[in-house]
């Protein structure tokens, strides 16, 4: 139902949209139970997770005391954000049975980059529980303005808003059946995928894909694995 695959929200930090995404059910929302059930022990891979509502989520899952592994290309940002939440992790879990997050310095556009990377998590923590999507840019020149090829601009916004959301929401499907386990899978769209915006009609279009696309998967959720579109407006930093 559209309900429950698409929710908007609008005017809120990153800490509060992680708090009422996870407390509230926007994730794990009730149903079956062949479904995930939110609880400690549990392992999640965030995409785009060492800023904004990526980086939120993860503290937030660290929180109630679900692993994870941070995928970003910003080293820097990544160690300091997995560092916080180790942090608030061992709050929860004095002497956890893995490493309380890892981070994976990963350019998600990039295959072979992103199948190590899901591969190391696994191995890691014995299986993939939630996959979250939320690595994405906007684009760097005004479409009109744009003389280049597109492949640092308008393909690259593509390539890393919903190309890459589509590789990774397949290794994730193919990663939980072979489990055998339920799963949950959140693909980070923007509400500016359901409405033009007309200042960046390649970022619209991209995140307009991610929306269908995931949409199109709801019938995963007879095999246990439930995946969501997330549909943000603008949020405060």
């Amino acid at each position: 139902m559209e309900s429950e695959q698409l929710r908007v929200l609008a005017d809120m930090d990153y800490e509060t949209l992680a708090s009422l995404y996870l407390n509230n059910h926007f994730i794990f929302c009730p149903g079956p139970s062949t479904e995930l059930e939110l609880k400690p022990g549990l392992s999640a891979l965030v995409t785009g997770g060492s800023s904004g509502i990526g980086k939120a989520l993860v503290v937030a899952l660290a929180q109630k005391g679900i692993f994870s592994t941070i995928i970003d290309l910003s080293e820097e940002k990544g160690k300091e954000v997995a560092s916080l939440t180790e942090t608030e992790f061992l709050k929860f879990s004095v002497k956890p049975e893995f490493p309380a997050v890892l981070f994976i310095k990963c350019d998600v556009t990039d295959t072979n980059e992103i199948k190590a990377a899901f591969r190391k998590h696994i191995d890691t923590y014995g299986g993939l529980d939630i996959c979250i999507n939320c690595a994405g840019i906007g684009s760097s020149i005004p479409f009109d303005e744009d003389r280049t090829d597109g492949g640092k601009s308008w393909r690259l916004t593509v390539n890393v808003n919903l190309i890459a959301v589509i590789g990774c929401t397949q290794i994730a499907i193919q990663k939980m059946q072979e489990t055998r386990k339920p799963g949950v899978i959140i693909n980070v769209a923007s509400a500016s995928g359901l409405y033009p915006l007309y200042t960046d009609p390649i970022y619209s279009g991209s995140k307009g894909g991610v929306i269908l696309f995931t949409r199109s998967l709801a019938l995963y959720k007879h095999q246990g694995i439930r995946i969501n579109a997330l549909c943000p407006e603008v949020l405060l930093s």
